[in-house]
């Protein structure tokens, strides 16, 4: 099984989601996708993203900047 840290980015083959991961806890793993949205997992159905579900990830953070609202800014 792949060593697993905080921070990499990997696939959940349970939600069919890619996210990055917040934290580990026993057999379970938190999940954080760029938008915000957080899950659980179990470890064992988590992997390693390939480099196309990285690039998923990329492209959702980007969206997600653009879609926020500018912080004190003007409209």
């Amino acid at each position: 099984m792949t060593t697993l840290r905080v921070g990499a980015a990997v696939f959940d083959s349970g939600s069919e989601r890619a996210g990055y991961v917040d934290a580990l806890n026993g057999s379970l793993v938190r999940l954080v996708r760029p938008s915000g949205l957080t899950w659980e997992a179990r470890r064992i159905s988590v992997r390693p993203a390939t480099h196309w579900e990285r690039r998923q990830l990329k492209a959702l953070a980007a969206l997600h900047r653009k879609q926020l609202p500018a912080v004190g800014g003007t409209s």
